[in-house]
């Protein structure tokens, strides 16, 4: 039987299902996006550069009596050790690329995995949460491992920013090179929301940080780096940022050589992406942070026995 028009009219239209129905699916959709984010693909990146594992003593650092960092180690032939941090969605192999021009010139190197980009028992990334406590362990076992070596950090994007706050943290840090940092946990998701998946950065930030709260028991956005720069006011830093990256803008670089005081040396590359400098600019690259590390990090001078 065929309604009449006037029963159509007088039943509601089940608009209730549709709406729960969306609501649901963007739900959704932002937790897989979330997750993909906290567990990103880990491609091996190496540009070319040779991969210098095998060559390399692989060593297991405790962050707790339950958990550990591994740690590709070559020791210093001139009395100082780089201490390399990889950034999101990479691994130590991405620092090769780096150490095969700093390693020829005597200086030892510690490419670390965070365990947020490990292969075993992974943990998610949290912007700081987990990679700064990472970062605390290797510096300890570096300093007992070679007592008498200078100190210098190198990082790139999230590991540039966790280099920076731990040289905050300790004066013996002699010299710090920053690839693309970002300046806080919070600038670093709006703007990659912004920049690289093409989102707004309200509500996405918000919600991406309530979610990484509770996937993560850590806050995405409580790292702010820019502290970290302002206690390196009376120590050497270079760093780097990339006119067309697509995560975060210069105004986060600028921001954190505002903070250690304008004295040091920020080059901006005009035809470079995120972390594109060593790709486009290899040379003035590899001069320059050579030249950097030679500068800052002399070998201490040990008292006569």
């Amino acid at each position: 039987m065929i309604p009449s028009w006037r029963t159509v009219l007088s039943k509601p239209p089940r608009w209730g299902g549709a709406v729960v129905f969306g609501v649901s699916g963007a739900a959704a959709g932002f937790v897989a996006l979330a997750w993909l984010s906290l567990y990103p693909a880990l491609p091996q990146d190496l540009a070319g550069a040779p991969n210098l594992d095998a060559r390399a003593e692989h060593v297991r650092i405790e962050v707790s009596p339950r958990d550990s960092v591994d740690g590709w180690y070559l020791p210093a032939r001139n009395g100082a050790t780089l201490l390399m941090f990889h950034g999101y969605g990479r691994m130590h192999d991405r620092m090769w690329r780096y150490a095969q021009f700093l390693e020829p010139a005597g200086y030892g190197i510690l490419a670390i995995d965070f365990r947020s980009s490990r292969a075993r028992d992974r943990k998610p990334t949290t912007l700081g949460g987990y990679e700064l406590p990472d970062a605390e362990a290797v510096l300890a076992w570096l300093e007992r491992r070679a007592p008498n070596d200078r100190i210098g950090l190198f990082g790139e994007s999230l590991g540039g920013s966790v280099a920076l706050v731990l040289a905050g943290r300790h004066p013996e840090i002699a010299a710090v090179v920053a690839d693309c940092p970002f300046s806080s946990g919070k600038e670093a998701i709006e703007e990659s929301a912004e920049r690289r998946v093409h989102v707004p950065r309200w509500p996405t930030g918000p919600v991406a940080q309530g979610l990484g709260r509770v996937l993560t028991g850590h806050d995405p956005e409580a790292l702010d780096v820019r502290p970290a720069a302002a206690a390196l006011s009376q120590r050497p830093l270079f760093l780097v940022a990339c006119v067309h990256d697509n995560r975060f803008s210069l105004h986060q670089s600028r921001s954190l050589w505002e903070a250690a005081g304008r004295k040091d040396t920020l080059w901006v590359v005009p035809d470079a992406g995120h972390n594109e400098a060593w790709l486009t600019h290899r040379e003035r690259y590899e001069r320059s942070v050579l030249e950097f590390y030679a500068l800052h990090l002399r070998p201490r001078v040990l008292p006569a026995s």
